[in-house]
């Protein structure tokens, strides 16, 4: 009984001398990690938002940045994955300076806030070895192109596009080297694909560009009205535009269309203009093919009835 007594009172002892070493181990650490520190470490920096007439060669690099902080801060740095530890720096909101033709740079002060706040830490404890940060610029060749919206849309029955497609901008700069510019006579759109479309589109698509070519608009924008349609039908003679005198059976055509609501009135049968196909008339062929020669840009022609037409030729008297 004594022995199981003495046995216990070990562990307790043991556990307690423990306690005191996880205690005096971790006020350790905490005075340690409390402490200010002096490294120097590796930082990536990313440049964004070039000017669209300029490439970067380097816009991507490694500097040395000092700092001076706690312990506590670093560990807040050290714990981030190397491939984390990336500062992004738009050049909108530094001054560039020309050093040379391709060779511009900024003060690394710049970069003190960008860095200070990625780590946490205040500006005065960052610093760089480096009084400036050198970048490789190239000039770009431009050329002013037609802007081609790529859209794939159906519309919910009896729903139907209204009037063309409006783009803002329709033109645009791009900027590239020479020879991949020299070609370039338009640019499209990424490709909108919608479904059972019932009213209007106003969106913003991102321009489809090669990777080492660049525009001073990156989106434009896509407006695409979109209004209830009906059918109808128009009854329309068919014109004869050539010398010969002829009878035609039938004398008109039947078109049906789509039409918005809004513009169902406003269409007439003199809206459209028919004519026949004189080219290979012969006395062996009856038959004249018909052609739809114009008709209201509003509309949707759906079916032309008939295709073609029976023909007999009218002789005049004193032939």
């Amino acid at each position: 009984m004594v022995r199981k007594k003495n046995k216990s009172q070990t562990f307790q002892q043991f556990s307690t001398m423990m306690t005191f070493v996880f205690i005096a181990a971790l006020l350790w650490l905490i005075i340690k990690l409390s402490t200010n520190y002096t490294v120097t470490e590796p930082l990536t920096i990313n440049m964004k938002d070039a000017p669209s007439n300029m490439i970067l060669t380097n816009g991507t690099q490694k500097i040395k940045v000092t700092l001076s902080t706690s312990g506590f801060e670093l560990l807040h740095y050290y714990f981030k994955p190397k491939s984390r530890r990336t500062v992004d720096i738009s050049l909108e909101e530094v001054p560039l300076h020309k050093n040379s033709e391709s060779t511009y740079s900024f003060s690394s002060s710049y970069a003190k806030e960008k860095v200070a706040n990625f780590l946490t830490i205040e500006p005065n404890e960052v610093s760089f070895d480096e009084n400036r940060i050198i970048l490789n610029i190239e000039q770009l060749d431009s050329v002013r192109v037609k802007v081609i919206p790529n859209v794939d849309l159906t519309y919910e029955k009896q729903y139907n596009r209204l009037g063309k497609i409006k783009l803002t901008p329709d033109h645009v700069t791009i900027y590239g080297p020479k020879n991949k510019i020299a070609s370039i006579d338009n640019v499209h759109t990424e490709k909108l694909s919608l479904r059972n479309v019932n009213q209007n589109i106003d969106t913003n698509i991102p321009l489809k560009l090669d990777e080492t070519l660049n525009a001073d608009c990156k989106k434009v924008n896509v407006k695409i009205f979109v209004e209830k349609y009906t059918e109808a039908v128009a009854n329309v003679p068919i014109v004869n535009n050539s010398k010969k005198k002829l009878r035609l059976f039938p004398d008109k055509v039947k078109i049906k269309y789509i039409v918005s609501l809004t513009d169902y009135n406003i269409i007439k049968e003199n809206s459209f203009k028919v004519n026949i196909d004189t080219a290979d008339i012969s006395a062996s062929n009856n038959f004249l093919p018909i052609y739809l020669t114009d008709y209201p840009n509003n509309t949707k022609i759906i079916s032309i009835e008939p295709k073609e037409v029976e023909f007999i030729i009218i002789e005049e008297n004193g032939n």
